[in-house]
């Protein structure tokens, strides 16, 4: 019986840590991708160069992810000179896919290739899109599924 218990205490637990993933409050968990021309960019530096950053999880066959790219893409010319970056983190894609997707999209900010979806694990990102909005010090201040107006007026928020 008591085998049992922790069983489902282990599930309940894990289904907590499903639901849950990275939340408001959090601390981001830094990292290293490659961006795509092959270049290094660290989560640490994104963050020391803005006042706040959205980490966008995507991947180029997603519909919900394609429908808002233009909306990150008009974040991003808003508030772009700002203290502000969208930082599009492609799950599980090769370089040379989302390179000429990103072109075709018009797409202008930074985009990370999370190849073996080490980051978006480490972020438990169970859907895509799934965003991050993180001050400078790391802080997660909102998650958010779909680009709107909700993250608009979060982005704003954050810069002010």
């Amino acid at each position: 019986m008591t085998s049992v218990r922790k069983i489902a205490g282990t599930v309940l637990l894990s289904a907590v840590f499903l639901v849950t993933g990275c939340g408001q409050g959090q601390t981001s968990q830094n990292f290293t991708l490659p961006d795509l021309r092959g270049q290094s960019v660290s989560l640490e530096s994104l963050l020391k160069e803005n006042k706040a950053i959205l980490l966008n999880f995507w991947a180029t066959w997603c519909p919900p992810c394609r429908e808002e790219i233009p909306d990150l893409i008009r974040l991003q010319e808003q508030y772009g000179g700002k203290g502000f970056t969208v930082v599009g983190v492609d799950v599980g894609e090769s370089r040379a896919k989302v390179a000429a997707f990103a072109e075709r999209m018009g797409m202008n900010y930074p985009i990370l290739l999370d190849s073996d979806q080490s980051v978006s694990e480490s972020y438990r990102v169970v859907g895509i899109p799934t965003s991050l909005l993180m001050r400078s010090d790391g802080t997660v201040i909102g998650k958010f599924h779909a680009a709107g107006p909700d993250l608009f007026e979060a982005v704003e928020a954050a810069l002010q």
